[in-house]
């Protein structure tokens, strides 16, 4: 399906390329697209009838910049250790 992304330089190798940024330079900060069909067929819609659009920033990848965690694995291992460093307040 079409789809577009907000990239930014890699604030961790300064877009020289590094393992963050998988050697680009750059990290994706945004994206959008539209949505599969098969998303609609598993919900019950109609795909033929609608069609939808997806965007948003990733709130883990925001995260990462401003503490400077360079692995985003890191969010959805589950470890309340890691994770509660990111408490609000």
């Amino acid at each position: 399906e079409p789809s577009a992304e907000v990239d930014i330089s890699c604030v961790f190798c300064g877009g020289e390329g590094c393992r963050v940024c998988k050697h680009t330079g750059w990290l994706e900060v945004a994206g959008c697209g539209m949505v599969h069909p098969n998303v609609f067929k598993a919900c019950d819609i109609d795909s033929e009838r609608f069609t939808g659009f997806a965007f948003g920033f990733g709130i883990e990848r925001l995260t990462m910049l401003r503490y400077g965690v360079n692995d985003l694995r890191l969010f959805f291992d589950n470890d309340l250790r890691f994770l509660a460093q990111f408490r609000a307040g």
